[in-house]
């Protein structure tokens, strides 16, 4: 049985007949987790028997990638509650349940999560004390490193990654050494980066989405602003969303 949920948790389409839970007033799906799912279904040639998805959070990046690979067993773990609950409750809810499965954890300390063909994350992007922190519990875990940022991802994802599998995960173009310097203590590799402008023009990028893996090998690098000079979502963005099932929007 899961948890109650919170008490301004919204059901919403997700794609396909496969709906989501999130607070009105609490941390929202966003385009993080769209381009975050889209290169882990791009990278992958064949559906993957194990998929992980680190922080889950409320499930977006879980379900939809889940829902395009259609893995044998999928794995989300979250710590924070409020979080958890909407995740559980949505996977409970899903028609013709694949196999799916939300623990109850800090990424930091779980145990037994080894041998994923594909692994996912979307960290938190700001350590404590370089803002001002959310008042509400939920935004605050979503938005800062309170359980660990980039370099507990991916050391959990360096150990729970198969051999020949792919971490893909979002992070601020500003902080691209950061990632780099993390993965590479990991002992993780880029095998490609994806740099998205939220829209054509703008000076620089705004989030870098990297696969990685163990083995070394060439760095595919894509580039695509998520709208065009007028405000329009790019055709880019839109075949990205469509390899998920979601619709133009």
């Amino acid at each position: 049985m899961t948890a109650p949920l919170p008490v301004d948790a919204e059901r919403e389409e997700l794609v396909g007949d496969w709906c989501f839970y999130q607070r009105r007033g609490g941390h929202r799906a966003s385009t993080d987790d769209v381009v975050t799912a889209w290169l882990a279904v791009r990278s992958c040639k064949a559906p993957p028997a194990r998929y992980l998805d680190l922080g889950c959070g409320v499930g977006t990046v879980l379900l939809l990638t889940a829902h395009a690979l259609r893995p044998c067993l999928s794995v989300g773990v979250e710590a924070q509650g409020e979080s958890l609950a909407m995740c559980a409750r949505s996977v409970a809810e899903l028609p013709r349940p694949p196999r799916i499965e939300v623990v109850h954890g800090d990424l930091r300390q779980a145990s037994g999560l080894e041998g994923f063909d594909l692994i996912t994350g979307s960290p938190p992007y700001f350590p404590v004390g370089t803002g001002v922190l959310p008042t509400d519990p939920q935004r605050r875990a979503c938005r800062f490193e309170l359980r660990g940022g980039i370099e507990d991802y991916a050391a959990a994802a360096a150990t729970a990654l198969a051999p020949g599998g792919r971490f893909v995960v979002v992070f601020p173009s500003a902080q691209r050494q950061r990632l780099l310097t993390a993965t590479e203590r990991a002992g993780l590799h880029p095998r490609a980066r994806a740099e998205l402008w939220m829209r054509d023009g703008r000076a620089s990028p705004f989030l870098d989405v990297w696969a990685l893996a163990h083995e070394p090998g060439e760095v595919e690098s894509i580039r695509f602003s998520v709208r065009d000079a007028l405000g329009a979502v790019s055709d880019e963005y839109a075949r990205a969303r469509a390899l998920l099932g979601l619709r133009r929007g």
